[in-house]
């Protein structure tokens, strides 16, 4: 089962996903796990993770801590009935996997078919997380609310991104949007038809 918590940056998303995940863990008491997506590749990037490192030692719960930028759905099969898993964040494990080699100066995400191929294997990992026997709160940056792009790279990135939004939230029994710390409940149940009220 997937909730999907999405918002702006800094919107308090990630700490109202964890605060829900330790809720349901205290109820569940099986594991408790965080995917974590970021890869360290600049100074900023590294105090940000350190930051939320520190942040989960000094939790009173013990997350059982995955750092992962890729290939999540690797991690899958590890995991048992009444896990709670908290995978922050999908914005990130997204550009991760679609500016992979960037460093290198590689460009595969100018190719439809790379683009395909990771748009295929984020929908696979989203399914998996729906049909696993475990609940999956997934976190993810809202940037599709802006003027559009000028840029090709993120032109292609904002446009791939929202339609795994949609993909995630047709597939989630909960959507829940976060804006300025406030709770807004978009979707509760199995509905799909957005035209239904």
């Amino acid at each position: 089962m997937i909730v999907f918590i999405s918002g702006g940056v800094r919107s308090g998303k990630s700490d109202y996903a964890e605060e829900r995940a330790r809720l349901l863990y205290a109820k569940e008491q099986k594991n408790l796990i965080y995917i974590a997506t970021s890869d360290v590749y600049d100074e900023e990037m590294h105090v940000r993770v350190k930051r939320h490192q520190e942040q989960r030692k000094r939790d009173e719960v013990n997350w059982k801590v995955y750092e992962k930028p890729s290939n999540i759905a690797d991690l899958l099969s590890g995991f048992q009935q009444g896990d709670v898993i908290l995978l922050d964040c999908v914005t990130t494990l997204l550009s991760n996997e679609l500016f992979n080699g960037w460093q290198q100066g590689e460009k595969k995400w100018t190719s439809p078919s790379f683009i395909a191929e990771v748009e295929k294997k984020m929908i696979h990992l989203v399914s998996e997380l729906a049909e696993g026997p475990y609940t999956a709160f997934v976190v993810s940056n809202e940037l599709c609310f802006d003027l559009p792009p000028q840029d090709r790279a993120t032109s292609i990135y904002i446009r791939l991104l929202g339609r795994i939004h949609q993909d995630i939230v047709s597939r989630a029994k909960e959507a829940v949007l976060i804006e300025n710390r406030l709770v807004l409940l978009k979707k509760r149940g199995d509905k799909h038809d957005w035209n239904e009220k």
